[in-house]
Parts: structure tokens; C-alpha cells; sequence
């Protein structure tokens, strides 16, 4: 929409809300304008604003003026937000600094109607009609489109602080009613949506002002979870003209508000103080895939030698595709959880046959793979492609835990699920890999936990309600773990001068498809021992107590005792099932031995 003789002014004071002062340049007196937005606007109307201003084309009107736009300072010229301003400096005739703001009422409606008749909600409508009434409301706009008949109410949007922009900046029952209307049209079949037409480019985001009107932000709440269409668009604003211009998110959830407000901070921490880590320095999806996978359940400092062996031997997905299953596992070993290991190299199967060796960009997509949950793909998607895609562990469910005094058990899928559609409402579109990083990095090395968070360097603090309250060291809330079955065994270090006996375990179940020492269940006395490999065939020379261990898994402990026994020539008799008898230096480059016999590999000696 256009506007014709457009005036340059200067604005003086409002008596009322129909009508202002301002100062025209070369005009000795004052001229009395009209106000075509009867909102508040004091952040918009102060003393000297450079104003613009309509002539009206009613002669012998008391007002020869409308006032259409006003120019509102911009933030301090280093923030983000001026810095977007920057880029886009000389669109809409304004000067760096500053922000042009349509402030005429009937201004978003036109504009919103030209959208409407390009195709702007749906393409080439069949019908598009002004000011229609529907049971008690009459909405902005009835359409047809492909057998559809939609209700469209518009809203203007002026008040803004720091890139975020709200609605109502007054109390409005009337707003309230309307949304009402259309969760019922909604209801009875028609297509309903808000357009909130936001009277100014380049915003962060939208959301209802709540603190100014809750009954409305509840509304919008409700509309949504209902169905309505909720969208939010800027505007190119100029003196001249005003028209619709990019989809601005819009943030119904409180808590994205902060997620969304607390960004440009954690970012900037995250930038200054990131540790260098081998999987960051080179985000290839490949790298951020076997990275995540070690990391799970595993220490950052720990996984760092086992990243770099496993990319020298498989340096692509295709490499870790055809790898031998005895490889793949010995470049594991001392990693744990050995079906990861098998996971990734399935899904590198899939991965080559029906993607061409290249891992998928969407987080649905590399859902389909084995082994690949939501934290994994959001991972990949957003840090190797730049996709919109939550990544959240057990850090970042701690930092958010504590940020929102959130007292539900995050050990609950439903919680977990909960934040991610958060975080992929509010995170960061332009660095959502490094936002998701960010969050990682807080939780691993800020909000720690064990022991006390760092709340002093938190560039969250100020968000954080735990903080708020000094009540850090009650979140996150987990319920107490299920108590490990334990299972006592004995471990034999049984060997002759060049080879020691191990055997290969079932190809289903705990460390399936590892290789192991002779174990026998229970702790056995060494009587016991020498019975056991008697009945073997095996007769020993030699044997004497070894340290006993204990090694956690998830579920379960075993708590180990072990025996050192020496032979005469092992390769004197007939392995029993499953046994091998290899020289030590076998084991240590072929034969994956699983970390749970760490106390005990010494004697490979």
C-alpha cells in the first residue's frame, strides 16, 4: 500500500489520542495532525521523533494531516539487532540508527489485503473479501481457495523492545472476542488464522504481550493448541508505503521468550570460551556422527584418542561401511556399549546404499537410521547443515532444569520431548548448530553436575530462576535409579609362554560378539579351578589369586576375582568351544577385549 504527499515533521506533544503537535520545517507555527493509531505509542511519540505525515485529501478538514510513520532510535550500534539493521541501511529511506515504524491503524489491513490477492497465505484464491461478519465478529477478511473457505483477522503490530514485538500494547477485549470467534469457526470447518502485521522490518520475534493483557495471551494459547493459523509478518516500511515482507516466529510459550532472549549472550560465551575439540574444528556430518555416538556415556577427554584412530582407519562412511566386524570392534574397545559400534555400522550400510555415502540433511531422515535417536540427529542436522534441529542430552536438560526451576523428572521421555519442540521453536535460525553446541558446552563445563555450578560466569544467570532462587542444587530432578542386578565371577588368566586362552562370547546380548577371558560364574575357590579345567583336558602348573575388580554397566555390576594359571604348552591340547589360544600381541591389535576386563589385561605380559 501507498500513500501520496508524504511530509517530513517533527513531533511535538499528543493532548489526546486522536490528535498531536508537530513541527513542520519551514511552517512557523504548530500543525495540529491526526493520530491514525489511537494505541498508546509513548515509546514511539517523544518530543523531536522525526514523524511523517499523509496531507489529507479532504479539503477544509480541522486536521490537514495524518501522521502515518515515526522514526524510533535503534539499540547501541554494537548489538545484534543494529547490526541487522546495518546490513539492510537505505531500505525505506531511513538513516543508520534508527527504525521506521508505520503507525497508521488502517496501514496493516491494506497491507495485508494485497498480500491476501498474491497468494501470500494460499496461492491464486478464488475469492478474497474485506470486512466480514460471522456470528458475533466480523473478521478482516473472508477467502475461497481449492474448495476451502478461510476467515483471516488482521492485527497491527508497533510496540517493540530490543527486536521483540508485542500485542496489545493496551488491554482489548475486543481482541479477545475475535479470537474466540475463530477458534469456533475453527471448529465448525472453516480455515482460521491470525495475521499479526508487524509495522516495521527486521524483529526478532513475536509474542503476546502477557503482562499487558493475559486473557488475550491465553486466547492465542488456546487458538493454537485449537488449530488457528498463527503467523507473524514484517513489514519493507517506508515514508511512502508499507507491504508485507518475511514470516517472523512467533512465540506463544513463555519459556521460548526466554529461550529466545538469553541467545545473543550465549552465543557471545560460547564464541569466547568453546574448547577446541577435534569434531568442531571440522563439522563434516561424518565427524559430528561418530563424535556424538562415542561421546554418549563417555568423556570428552577420553574420546579424543578413540576419534582420531577411528577416522585414520575409516575416514568415511563408505570405509566404516565395508569394515570387518573384528576392526570395527577393536577400534572400539574401551569405548563400551559395543552396539553403538554395530549401530553405526549398519546405518553406514543404509547410509551408502541409499544415500550415496552422504548422511542425510533432515532430523526425520537420520531418524530412520539405527542407532540414531533424537539428540543424535538434531546434532547432525544442526551442526553439519545448518538445520533449525534441537540437540537435547543430559546437559542440556540440566541447564534447562535449572533455568525454568522445572521440577519433572527428566529422566521422562514426555520432558524430553517437551523441551526439544521448545528449543526448535525459540533457538537461533541463522547459528542453530552453534546454538545447540552452546547449550552442550554450558552444561558440561558451567552448570556442571556434580559439585557447585559456576553460576558467577553463567551468561544465563540472569534467566535462570534456580539462580533467582538459590535453589541450583535441586534441579534437575531425576527419580532414583533401579538398583544394578550383580553378578560375582571369575576371571582366568590362563597362558603358557607365547599364548593366552580366550574365548568369544554369544553373538546376542551384554558385549555380544567381544572376545573375553575364560570367565566362570561365581567366585570359585582355586580347587574349583583346577576341577573346571581338568574336565577341560587342561592341566595347570601353576596358579595364584589375582585383584579382584568390579565393572558397572547400566543395569548390572559384576564384581570379579580372577586367577593367574600357567601350562606347560597350550597348544598341547584341544581348545574347548569357543576358545583360541593367541599370542599377547594378537589380542592387542585384533581381538576387542571390552573394558570391563581393564584390571586384568596387564597380565597380556
Amino acid at each position: 500500500m501507498k500513500y501520496q504527499h508524504i511530509v517530513k515533521a517533527y513531533f511535538l506533544e499528543r493532548p489526546n489520542r486522536f490528535i498531536a503537535y508537530v513541527r513542520i520545517p519551514g511552517v512557523s507555527r504548530r500543525e495540529k495532525v491526526h493520530v491514525k493509531n489511537t494505541g498508546r505509542c509513548r515509546e514511539l511519540l517523544r518530543p523531536d521523533a522525526v514523524v511523517y505525515l499523509e496531507k489529507s485529501a479532504q479539503p477544509g478538514r480541522k486536521t490537514a494531516y495524518d501522521l502515518v510513520a515515526v522514526e524510533k532510535p535503534l539499540p547501541d550500534p554494537g548489538s545484534t539487532e543494529s547490526k541487522n539493521r546495518s546490513a539492510r541501511e537505505g531500505e525505506a529511506g531511513q538513516g543508520s540508527g534508527v527504525r521506521l515504524v508505520n503507525m497508521d491503524s488502517q496501514a496493516p489491513n491494506l497491507a495485508a489485503g494485497e498480500w491476501l490477492c498474491a497468494g501470500g497465505l494460499v496461492p491464486a484464491p478464488d475469492l478474497v473479501r474485506p470486512e466480514t461478519v460471522w456470528g458475533n465478529s466480523r473478521f478482516d477478511f473472508y477467502m475461497e481457495a481449492e474448495q476451502r473457505k478461510y476467515f483471516v483477522e488482521v492485527k497491527g503490530v508497533t510496540l517493540e523492545n530490543d527486536g521483540a514485538v508485542m500485542f496489545p500494547d493496551a488491554p482489548s477485549d475486543r481482541a479477545v472476542k475475535h479470537v474466540e470467534e475463530l477458534i469456533r469457526a475453527q471448529e465448525q470447518g472453516y480455515q482460521a488464522c491470525i495475521l499479526f502485521v508487524i509495522q516495521m522490518s527486521d524483529v526478532r520475534y513475536f509474542t503476546p504481550y502477557r503482562a499487558m493483557h493475559p486473557a488475550f495471551a491465553d486466547a492465542l494459547c488456546q487458538a493454537a493448541a485449537s488449530g488457528v493459523n498463527i503467523l507473524a509478518y514484517d513489514c519493507v516500511v517506508t515514508p511512502e508505503s508499507m507491504a508485507l515482507r518475511e514470516p517472523v516466529r512467533v512465540l506463544l510459550d513463555q519459556r521460548a521468550v526466554t529461550v529466545a532472549d538469553f541467545t545473543e549472550g550465549l552465543l557471545h560465551y560460547y564464541k569466547e570460551n568453546r574448547r577446541s575439540l577435534p569434531w568442531r574444528e571440522d563439522p563434516a556430518a561424518y565427524h559430528v556422527w561418530v563424535s556424538e555416538i562415542m561421546l554418549q556415556q563417555t568423556r570428552v577427554e577420553a574420546v579424543k584418542p578413540y576419534y582420531q584412530r577411528f577416522l585414520e582407519a575409516l575416514p568415511d562412511v563408505e570405509a566404516l561401511a565395508h569394515a570387518p566386524e573384528e576392526k570395527l570392534l577393536k577400534l572400539w574397545e574401551g569405548l563400551g556399549y559395543y552396539s553403538r559400534a554395530r549401530n553405526l555400522q549398519k546405518a553406514a550400510r543404509i547410509v551408502t546404499e541409499r544415500y550415496g555415502g552422504s548422511l542425510p540433511q533432515e532430523k526425520a531422515e537420520l531418524l530412520t537410521l539405527p542407532g540414531i535417536g533424537p539428540y543424535t540427529a538434531g546434532a547432525i542436522a544442526s551442526i553439519a547443515y545448518g538445520k533449525t534441529a534441537a540437540a537435547v542430552d543430559g546437559n542440556v536438560l540440566r541447564v534447562l532444569s535449572r533455568v525454568f526451576a522445572d521440577g519433572r523428572d527428566i529422566g521422562q521421555e514426555g520432558v524430553k520431548k517437551d523441551y526439544e519442540a521448545l528449543l526448535e521453536q525459540a533457538m537461533s535460525r541463522e547459528h542453530p548448530g552453534e546454538f545447540n553446541q552452546a547449550m552442550m558446552e554450558i552444561g558440561a563445563m558451567v552448570c556442571v553436575p556434580n559439585g557447585q555450578p559456576k553460576c558467577e560466569i553463567c551468561p544465563l544467570s540472569r534467566f535462570c530462576q534456580a539462580y533467582q532462587n538459590h535453589t541450583q542444587s535441586a534441579y534437575p530432578v531425576k527419580a532414583p535409579p533401579k538398583a544394578r542386578k550383580i553378578e560375582n565371577r571369575t576371571v582366568l588368566i590362563l597362558r603358557d609362554e607365547k599364548r593366552i586362552a580366550i574365548r568369544k562370547r554369544s553373538a546376542r546380548g551384554l558385549l555380544a560378539g567381544m572376545y573375553e577371558f575364560p570367565v566362570l560364574e561365581g567366585h570359585v575357590s582355586p580347587q574349583q579351578v583346577m576341577e573346571d579345567l581338568k574336565e577341560k583336558g587342561i592341566d595347570a602348573v601353576r596358579i595364584r589369586s589375582l585383584e579382584s575388580a568390579v565393572h558397572i554397566f547400566t543395569h548390572k555390576e559384576w564384581r570379579m576375582t580372577g586367577f593367574f594359571i600357567q601350562v606347560d604348552e597350550l597348544t598341547a591340547y584341544t581348545p574347548p568351544a569357543g576358545w583360541i589360544f593367541v599370542k599377547p600381541e594378537e589380542i592387542r591389535e585384533q581381538y576387542p577385549i571390552p573394558s570391563a576386563y581393564a584390571a586384568y589385561m596387564k597380565y597380556l605380559e
